[in-house]
């Protein structure tokens, strides 16, 4: 209760700032700011202005001299007055109190990430195989130091720079082992689907590589003189006669090599759901002569295991079986594979598969069959399958420029949450996207008190301020946009709109709110139905 308490209270408190600042401002008076609605419980009086703590600590509100249109403020004191100063400080007041909204996102991200003490160098991890960055010559490993003529130090610099460039060239310079090279990479188009069904969709550059070094794993044959040595399935291969092993190639020679001579080869475990390997181990393999094969093969694409239920299981994927492609594209890493999934999950993915030496083709599709409007559960479900992984998490390095960082990281957060939220409003508005979808209250107590951790809390924050600063703007009487819609036909009349009027379009907006209220309710309702009902059997 005390998170949605602080989650709307707040949100609605800092709207209310919003015209009680400007009001104050611009010389409008001020007769009372409340926290809460409401009998007042503490309260006290500066200059003409009370101040109270109200009963009900949800929000607030602001009352203004000159606010009531019967009883106008005579002579000088119109300036003072609420409805009858001039027009740009009436619409700067009702425009403040959105405006708060909008650019709260911006004011949680800043100094979340200001403080943020480290970050990811721009050091390859992992690199996907035929993919941009392998085509170009770039291998783990390799530290990025440039792209074009800017310089770049850290892994955010690296995302930037790549994805302002889909479909162009860019010169990436690298140090390698000490060693300065310069090559050309050309970015991938990459669409980010975002809400498909409105046609918000972001076009990026993608070079397909990650900042952690991800360890090839090898499944063994039984029987082999692989698992004679003491290799075992998903063991993940660190180093190769003392070298670390970059990708599954450097495996291969060592099996190749291993027919005249012992290689010596340090392995470790892996877990399931648990990229980190387990303590390492030493495994001598060879020589084993000319022609034996060792028995290993790839296991980075061997699924491990497939949930019930899930779309996995629905496509017919099975434990052990190998992914070969998924709509004709090979993936070395399972990482990439399940990213790849993730920039359109609207769509229905073609698997090449290996079963036991047996070539299978199955269809994944990750939408959720218990979806409908307003369903309280997720349009889209994860894979429901698993591949064995171990990686190798990067040394952060001092982040040494705060404030480009998080002024960079702040202004992307917001500007993605304002224009998806306004793509889900107009898509409220065409009939793109049901009314079901909307939520009130009970929604918002939902997601207050799901969140986990003040960060967590403070991203849905910025998500719903952004929601209730847009939302106010529309032109419907009673909401601040329909303030500004009314000033608007006083400019275009040339004269106040009369007191009748005023009262139709509260009317009007009013009818329209409660209609609405009536929705969401429902919406909200309808929800926890639903989860009682599973819950409970029924």
């Amino acid at each position: 209760m005390l998170k949605f308490l602080l989650f709307l209270g707040g949100l609605i408190f800092f709207h209310e700032l919003g015209h009680f600042l400007a009001a104050r401002l611009v010389g409008v008076t001020v007769l009372r700011f409340s926290v809460g609605f409401g009998p007042k419980l503490l309260g006290f009086k500066r200059g003409v202005t009370e101040y109270w703590l109200s009963a009900v600590p949800l929000g607030g509100y602001v009352k203004f001299f000159g606010d009531d249109p019967e009883n106008p403020p005579p002579g000088e004191d119109a300036k003072r007055g609420f409805l009858t100063t001039d027009l740009w400080r009436k619409t700067l007041i009702v425009i403040a109190g959105p405006l708060f909204n909008l650019v709260l996102p911006l004011l949680i991200f800043l100094p979340m990430h200001a403080l943020e003490p480290t970050l990811l160098p721009s050091v390859i991890g992992t690199v996907a195989v035929d993919e941009p960055a392998w085509k170009a010559g770039i291998r783990p490993g390799d530290r990025v130091t440039g792209v074009g003529d800017r310089d770049i130090t850290y892994w955010w610099e690296l995302v930037d720079a790549v994805s302002a460039s889909p479909g162009q060239p860019i010169e990436m310079r690298i140090d390698r082992d000490g060693t300065p090279k310069a090559l050309t990479v050309t970015p991938k188009v990459v669409a980010l689907a975002g809400f498909k069904e409105l046609g918000l969709e972001s076009t990026v550059g993608r070079i397909e590589v990650a900042p952690e070094r991800t360890l090839p794993l090898v499944v063994v044959a039984k029987g082999s003189p692989a698992e004679a040595a003491g290799l075992k399935d998903f063991d993940a291969v660190l180093a190769v006669d003392g070298r670390d092993a970059r990708s599954y190639d450097d495996v291969a020679a060592a099996l190749e090599a291993a027919g005249d001579r012992a290689v010596r080869l340090t392995v470790a475990a892996t877990k399931p759901d648990d990229s980190r390997p387990e303590e390492s181990r030493q495994i001598t393999l060879g020589p084993l002569g000319a022609g034996v094969p060792a028995g290993v093969r790839e296991g980075a694409l061997q699924l491990a295991a497939v949930e019930a239920g899930t779309p996995a299981d629905r496509a017919g994927l099975k434990a052990g079986d190998r992914i070969v492609s998924m709509d004709g594209a090979t993936f070395s890493d399972w990482a990439f594979l399940v990213q790849a999934l993730a920039r359109d999950p609207s769509l229905s993915r073609r698997l090449e598969i290996d079963r036991d030496g047996t070539a299978l083709e199955v269809t994944l599709s990750l939408a959720n069959p218990a979806w409908e409007p307003g369903a309280a559960v997720p349009k889209y479900v994860p894979t429901g399958a698993s591949c064995r992984r171990a990686a190798v998490e990067p040394e952060a390095i001092p982040n040494n420029d705060r404030l480009r960082y998080a002024w960079h990281r702040s202004f992307d957060r917001t500007r993605e949450i304002m224009v998806v939220t306004a793509a889900g409003i107009a898509g409220l508005l065409t009939g793109k996207v049901s009314v079901r979808e909307m939520g009130g209250p009970i929604m918002i107590y939902d997601i207050a008190s799901s969140s986990r951790g003040v960060e967590d809390f403070l991203g849905r924050l910025a998500w719903l301020s952004m929601s209730l600063g847009l939302l106010n703007l529309l032109p419907i009487p009673v909401l601040d946009g329909g303030h500004l819609l009314i000033f608007g036909i006083e400019v275009v009349r040339r004269r106040p709109v009369g007191l009748r009027g005023r009262q139709i379009a509260s009317w009007f907006g009013l009818a329209f709110l409660l209609a609405l209220m009536v929705v969401v309710f429902a919406n909200d309702i309808e929800r926890k139905w639903g989860v009682l009902s599973r819950f409970s059997g029924q």
